[in-house]
């Protein structure tokens, strides 16, 4: 049998299979598909040996050197790998089941698709590992490193990380529902289209953090520190992100219905097509948010909000009050949450072409098929721009209005000037056809 040599030479002891190891050191032993089940091998040298596919189940691999082994497909279910070192190893689909990592080495090692479901993998190195498709489910990580790590698909459903650095890791994808990540360093981390369902982020550090089209329903995120995070399009739905710190984060797009924002400070953060309807802001500071298309509704609390100015406009445009000197008063701060209820704002950079405009209108009200789309307001911007507010119905998607509305005008403008139809018709005429509409 080709295992026969070896085990010979571990059946004579650890201290006999090292000293023999380092007399022959040219030597890279074939281990594939050994039964080791439940040896002891404690302070072994399998540095660099092949054990793909080895049966490994309960077998005591404490302080052991395996660096750059190969370990693919292997079965350590139960092994215990206290203080073992796996710097660069193979641990490819690797089962690792209720495995004893503590105090391991894991620093660059490949553990794509392994099974480490319920293994307490406590404070262990997991620096630039390999990890894709991994299963951490249930696993203890608190205090694992896993700075600039590949986790992309990774299952860490109920999984404690505690403390856990991610620093940089990518987390495309992962699962994390329900996982605990209370006070774990999550900075700079790719969590783009990752499953947060309901987890623990309690205090956890997500500085620059890139969230978009997560899914955080029900996460915790109290205290959390989101600074300049981005949230497009994220699920926030029923988050709890009291006292949370969203100062400069992107929330384009994102849905916080029903989300708990008491306390949070939204300085200059993004919320530019945001729905935020039965949402909590109070005690909140706003000051310098974008609010371009805000969805709120009268459920949307705003008590003792703490606001100095507001953008209108997405990349900080139109601000309110123009006079950077002045603050908003609340009622002017009333007036706008007013007027974001149940209405579209569409922005005018250039002239606005009316027949165009009405053209378009009117195809919105047809397609919508409601007498209750209607103008609400048409107001001036500075450098003779224009925001003309639309009241809609509500429960109507305010994107999927904005979107088809401007296709029609850009679409009317065109057909204008190739026919060469552009009326110059004097401003008192606009008015008038507008007040027409106001009224229906």
């Amino acid at each position: 049998m080709k295992h026969k040599k070896y085990l010979a030479a571990l059946e004579r002891g650890v201290e006999h299979w090292n000293k023999w190891r380092k007399n022959n050191s040219s030597v890279n032993p074939d281990l594939t598909g050994i039964n080791l089940s439940s040896y002891i091998l404690i302070g072994i040298d399998f540095r660099g040996v092949n054990l793909a596919g080895a049966n490994l189940i309960k077998s005591n691999l404490g302080s052991s050197n395996l660096d750059g082994a190969n370990l693919t497909g292997a079965s350590l279910t139960g092994a215990s790998l206290t203080g073992a070192s796996l710097t660069g190893a193979n641990l490819t689909g690797a089962n690792l089941t209720k495995a004893n990592y503590r105090g391991a080495e894991l620093n660059s090692a490949i553990l794509s698709l392994a099974n480490l479901a319920y293994a307490d993998l406590r404070a262990i190195d997991f620096t630039a590992a390999e990890l894709s498709g991994a299963n951490f489910s249930h696993a203890n990580l608190n205090g694992a490193n896993f700075m600039t790590a590949k986790l992309t698909r990774c299952n860490f459903e109920l999984a404690s990380l505690q403390k856990a650095d991610l620093t940089n890791a990518n987390l495309t994808r992962a699962r994390l529902n329900r996982a605990n990540l209370e006070r774990a360093n999550l900075n700079q981390a790719n969590l783009t289209e990752a499953y947060l369902f309901d987890a623990n982020l309690t205090q956890a550090s997500l500085i620059e953090a890139d969230l978009t089209e997560a899914n955080l329903s029900g996460a915790n995120l109290t205290g959390a520190n989101l600074l300049k995070s981005d949230l497009t399009q994220t699920f926030l739905t029923e988050a709890n992100l009291r006292e949370a710190d969203l100062i400069l984060a992107n929330l384009s797009q994102a849905d916080l219905s029903h989300a708990n924002l008491t306390k949070a400070n939204l300085s200059q953060a993004n919320l530019s097509d945001t729905k935020a309807t039965i949402s909590n802001f109070d005690r909140s500071i706003l000051t310098g948010a974008c609010v371009e298309n805000l969805q709120i509704n009268h459920q949307t609390s705003f008590s003792q909000v703490s606001c100095k100015y507001l953008y209108l406009k997405n990349f900080q445009e139109y601000r309110i009050p123009e006079d950077p000197n002045k603050h908003l008063t609340l009622n002017q701060f009333k007036s706008i949450l007013e007027s974001l209820i149940g209405s579209v704002n569409l922005v005018f950079d250039t002239d606005i072409n009316w027949t165009a405009f009405l053209n378009s209108f009117e195809n919105l009200k047809l397609q919508y098929n409601s007498q209750a789309i209607e103008i609400k307001a048409v107001e001036v911007l500075p450098n003779r721009r224009f925001l003309i507010k639309i009241n809609v119905v509500p429960d109507l998607e305010i994107n999927e209005i904005r979107k088809y509305f401007w296709q029609k005008y850009n679409r009317a403008l065109t057909t204008l000037e190739q026919d060469q139809l552009v009326p110059q018709e004097d401003f008192k005429n606009q008015n008038r056809e507008l007040n027409i509409y106001e009224q229906n």
